[in-house]
């Protein structure tokens, strides 16, 4: 059963709502326009291209603002544009699939899909970029694909889902710029899915959703038109036991090097993007990489404790580069004193002289915003005192309440009464 609430946030992207944990997966003044300006726009892009190899950790990858985001920076900024070479000529071209997908495939089946955008391609990147996206919710991760952006008149989207009274507080005006993800990017990782999880792809739940139509508003139609044709769907059940072996024949035998070629020009065949079902915190324990970034944008500390602990921010911390970044839209205090006191050096992520994240590092040199002296006292009252997961193993129910009992045991000042004092003081 799905646990979410779909709508279009301001800036035309598509948002979240969890039933289950009462909270927002996105701002509403822009999903997109949120994933940029907090995982995005603080990274030091001079310094990490001068890696041979860059290596991204995206924890909570749900729908895959964040990874995507950095890619479409990437193509956008990096990647030199041509004039009329784009892909166009490799997604809009007809070709028989039918001596790989058995006989299902009709002759007529074969325009897949059609790209206006020019060709973005690059002969100054010659970096291996390796993305490793984590989450626990395998549903969000399969259609993350197929979500639309840049979506026109949101405020009549939301009204044509019906997306109800309660989530009316997160309509919003509509932004001036409507942002997009490049359709290759969606296409690449549709592949890289279906790699990694045939067996996903063939659940009756998975393609239940893709068919429903309360969904087809947030789903892009050339994407589906993709995934229909390449896995011809309609015909396939959880049972059909010549699915997976269809799956298998059709990407190595033609897209694995099709694909490549294609994409060669924009120099995606440069990316490794893996993506895994686990929890964060057994991932960690067992990595042995070393990261240049590391995105983490799990829910609310108060909704996701486990995720936000000062055990998680110790392996987090092993696992970063010496001159990497941990970059979250959290600046909560406790979390901060949890990452100060994991080892990092921490600093505001700035928009409009307002602090909209939390920037981690190991070199304090990268630090470009250093906490106020009051942020910095914050730290020590009530309010900064962290979660603990010994083990990495404890529910969020558990480390709530871990967190209370030390609180109301502590003799630090109340975060009310150090906001009094500091006002006087100044």
């Amino acid at each position: 059963m799905m646990t979410f609430q779909s709508y279009i946030t301001a800036d035309g992207s598509v948002g979240l709502y969890n039933n289950e944990v009462k909270d927002i997966y996105h701002s509403a003044t822009g999903a997109l326009s949120e994933a940029f300006d907090k995982f995005i726009y603080p990274i030091n892009f001079d310094l990490l291209l001068s890696k041979d190899n860059i290596k991204i950790l995206d924890i909570c990858y749900g729908i895959g603002y964040n990874s995507k985001v950095f890619l479409n920076f990437m193509l956008e900024n990096y990647f030199q544009k041509s004039s009329q070479k784009f892909i166009k000529s490799f997604l809009t071209s007809n070709y028989n699939l039918a001596s790989i997908y058995t006989n299902k495939i009709e002759a007529n089946q074969t325009k897949i899909l059609s790209v206006d955008n020019e060709a973005i391609y690059t002969n100054n990147i010659s970096n291996k970029i390796s993305i490793t996206s984590l989450d626990t919710n395998k549903i969000l991760m399969a259609i993350s694909p197929f979500i639309r952006s840049g979506i026109k008149n949101p405020q009549k989207y939301n009204k044509e889902i019906n997306i109800g009274q309660d989530y009316g507080k997160y309509y919003t005006k509509v932004a001036k710029c409507m942002p997009k993800i490049n359709n290759i990017i969606n296409y690449y990782i549709l592949l890289n899915m279906l790699k990694t999880f045939p067996d996903l792809y063939s659940s009756q739940q998975t393609l239940g959703i893709l068919n429903n139509e309360c969904y087809t508003k947030i789903f892009d139609k050339h994407i589906i038109g993709i995934f229909n044709h390449l896995t011809n769907y309609e015909h396939v059940t959880a049972t059909n036991r010549g699915f997976l072996s269809n799956l298998h024949n059709i990407y190595y035998r033609y897209l694995s090097k099709r694909y490549k070629n294609a994409l060669n020009c924009s120099k995606l065949n440069n990316i490794s993007f893996r993506p895994v079902i686990s929890d964060a915190r057994y991932f960690i324990k067992n990595d042995n990489n070393v990261y240049n970034l590391i995105f983490l944008d799990a829910f609310s500390p108060n909704k996701c404790p486990c995720l936000w602990t000062y055990d998680f921010f110790k392996c987090l911390y092993e696992r970063l580069d010496d001159n990497g970044m941990l970059l979250t839209y959290s600046t909560s205090a406790s979390v901060r004193n949890a990452m100060v006191q994991a080892g990092f050096f921490i600093g505001n992520n700035m928009k409009n002289n307002k602090s909209i994240g939390t920037i981690c590092v190991k070199n304090k040199c990268l630090i470009k915003h250093p906490l106020s002296e009051y942020e910095i006292g914050l730290l020590n009252t009530r309010a900064g005192i962290f979660y603990r997961d010994e083990n990495l193993t404890a529910s969020n129910k558990a480390i709530i309440e871990a967190r209370n009992l030390d609180v109301n045991d502590s003799d630090k000042i109340s975060t009310t009464q150090y906001i009094k004092s500091f006002k006087n003081v100044k």
